[in-house]
């Protein structure tokens, strides 16, 4: 697909190929990047994120991101992405079963990020949070918001297989569309979406201080009240799940 990202994502990869950013390079900061490629900071955040689950590039803690490997020109595999993540895609199990997953590994994450993360990563899950806030009456950003929040946390690990595998199977462990009020206007009312801003805050709040146990339990708190409202919802008659994952 054809977007602002992928089209970014492809120029910072010909500026590697063509020899203008080196292997070991540093890479500008996101205001430069931003500036050079004329696209705002969350498209230049998508793209290095993607360059670093490809092993373009790396992120050093504290220090930056780096040319980490000089792309062939060429891509001769025959690597199709698409093709690649179906398996991930035609997973035979429960939403509730997805979402004890996504809490045993998101938990774990949260603590990581309290003693791993830099400035910069920090900085990332508090603007995503913030803007989070700021959408509250825009249905449409606040999925992607959320998903921004909490990939911004997973990167925070700065665990190269917690970020892979966040980016494999975040289309089966976060659910889509979770902030649909006509879809599910039962669950997704003003008072949910008003406490899932203060569980973001919460849990950037706990991160910031860099105590691991108080960050997990902020998540866990977040994703224990989302488990307990949709098993709620479950066990009823009118369950909102197959609006969420199928």
């Amino acid at each position: 697909m054809d977007t602002l990202t992928s089209r970014t994502i492809q120029a910072l990869k010909a500026l590697i190929i063509e020899g203008q950013l080196d292997k070991g390079h540093k890479l500008g900061s996101l205001n430069e990047l931003s500036q050079q490629f004329g696209v705002s900071r969350t498209v230049i955040r998508e793209a290095i994120s993607a360059l670093r689950s490809d092993g373009v590039v790396e992120a050093r803690h504290g220090v930056g991101v780096f040319v980490h490997d000089v792309p062939q020109p060429e891509d001769s595999s025959g690597y199709d992405s698409e093709l690649t993540l179906a398996p991930l895609r035609q997973l035979k199990t429960s939403f509730m079963d997805l979402l004890e997953l996504r809490m045993a590994f998101e938990v774990h994450a949260a603590g990581l990020a309290a003693t791993r993360r830099s400035w910069a990563q920090e900085s990332n899950i508090w603007n995503a949070a913030r803007q989070f806030e700021a959408s509250i009456d825009d249905e449409a950003a606040l999925d992607h918001l959320d998903f921004v929040f909490h990939r911004a946390i997973a990167e925070a690990t700065n665990n190269g297989a917690f970020i892979e595998f966040f980016n494999l199977m975040s289309l089966q462990i976060i659910p889509q569309p979770a902030f649909s009020k006509e879809l599910n206007p039962a669950l997704i009312t003003p008072e949910y979406i008003q406490n899932t801003v203060r569980e973001h805050r919460a849990i950037c709040e706990a991160i910031s201080s860099g105590n691991s146990g108080e960050a997990r339990e902020a998540m866990r708190a977040h994703l224990n009240r989302s488990h307990l409202r949709y098993r709620g919802f479950s066990d009823g008659g009118s369950s909102p799940l197959s609006n969420l994952a199928q």
